[in-house]
């Protein structure tokens, strides 16, 4: 039985997927990939210029109700897919183990299979911008954006340097924090390491879902 390969695309550029990472896919019968309304990880495999004929979408509609019975669905598919002796990959944008869509389907997954990790955005927007995330021992908070005030200025206050996720989803919130907290060091871009790439100085002009914000605070 042919084992199960999970790619980090990264970021957004093709040349920041790893050699190994991309011989994988190469070597692959058949690569699925997840498919939303973003498209981040079908433009990476595009890029990469693979051979279409073996890469499969896998919709994922964002914030459905129905993720956990569509990842158990499209578990078994992959499945499948290594049962029938295919050399089989999911290709997903970023890095796997950290806020991906295979988490979704990693738990119905019974099966052994490689995680082949992948550049995160949150290391795409340091590099960009040159922030240092974290030295010595400063610790660093990786956080979701969360519609919750409270929640999100006790996670802001308690830690020195800050990266969130998907920072559109609490956009307001995150500026009343900085506001009333007086932090001044902090930096935003969206679509990181792709032509969309486009950094802001004002959490106001916050307008696409991929945009990572990065606070800095010397406690």
């Amino acid at each position: 039985m042919e084992m199960l390969k999970v790619v980090g695309l990264g970021p957004g550029d093709p040349e920041l997927l790893t050699i190994k990472g991309y011989n994988a896919l190469l070597n692959a019968d058949i690569i699925f990939y997840p498919k939303t309304s973003l498209n981040s990880a079908e433009n990476i495999l595009n890029l990469l210029k693979i051979d279409k004929e073996k890469i499969k979408a896998l919709e994922f509609p964002i914030g459905s109700d129905k993720i956990p019975e569509i990842s158990k669905k499209y578990a078994e598919m992959i499945m499948g897919s290594c049962r029938k002796g295919l050399k089989t990959a999911y290709a997903v944008e970023g890095e796997p183990m950290l806020y991906s869509t295979f988490l979704d389907i990693m738990p119905y997954i019974n099966m052994e299979f490689t995680i082949i990790p992948g550049i995160s955005s949150m290391n795409g927007i340091s590099a960009a911008m040159k922030i240092m995330l974290a030295t010595k021992d400063q610790d660093l908070l990786v956080l979701p954006a969360i519609n919750n005030y409270e929640y999100m200025e006790s996670k802001i206050m308690s830690s020195q340097n800050i990266v969130i996720f998907k920072a559109i989803r609490a956009k307001k919130i995150i500026k009343e924090i900085l506001e009333k907290n007086s932090i001044n060091d902090f930096y935003i871009m969206s679509n990181v390491s792709t032509e969309k790439e486009r950094a802001y100085n004002n959490i106001n002009d916050i307008k696409d879902y991929m945009t990572v914000v990065v606070i800095k605070r010397y406690i």
